[in-house]
């Protein structure tokens, strides 16, 4: 006994189309996209006046935080700055004491990023402790200073000064 199978079952009357449905491709440039959108955020960084101003926003901001700190905690919060790095120290019991919160922790600066500053706060280089350039007290004011943050890798610069009254400002300086 044979089986015979009908003929219209062993061709396919519709042809069968080959290639990819739209959502698909809709997917896959999705996907594309995403990735492309990661590798310029990646790579759009790495110029040297970026880093620059990243690093001048940072130390801008984390001052004005330190600021508000001492104010609500009724406490002096100072800001010890080196070429390459800088802290922000409290006072405890007539010493200046490196800070203990995480946001408030010493920086040290990217290389190439340099900082020089000036101030009305007169600091001993014979003494034996440490001595913060920028005095931040608890009621909102502060030691004047004129904060230069530069780069070898770049000629211009940012500015950061600070008045009496605990007005901050960043500008940007180039030589052009």
């Amino acid at each position: 006994m044979s089986t015979r199978v009908p003929r219209h079952l062993l061709v396919n009357p519709q042809p069968r189309l080959e290639g990819f449905t739209l959502v698909e491709v809709m997917v896959v440039v999705i996907i594309i996209g995403i990735l492309i959108n990661y590798v310029a955020l990646s790579f759009g960084r790495s110029s040297p006046s970026d880093l620059l101003k990243s690093e001048a926003q940072r130390l801008s901001s984390l001052i004005g935080l330190a600021s508000e700190e001492a104010l609500l905690r009724s406490i002096l919060i100072g800001v010890d700055i080196d070429e390459e790095s800088y802290s922000f120290l409290t006072l405890d019991e007539g010493n200046w004491e490196p800070m203990t919160d995480n946001l408030f922790r010493g920086r040290k600066l990217p290389e190439g990023v340099e900082l020089s500053i000036t101030s009305s706060q007169q600091t001993d280089e014979n003494e034996e402790e440490v001595t913060p350039e920028v005095i931040l007290m608890n009621s909102g004011e502060m030691t004047p200073f004129e904060l230069k943050i530069s780069s070898d890798l770049s000629e211009s610069y940012y500015r950061l000064t600070g008045n009496e009254i605990g007005e901050r400002v960043l500008d940007h300086v180039s030589p052009y």
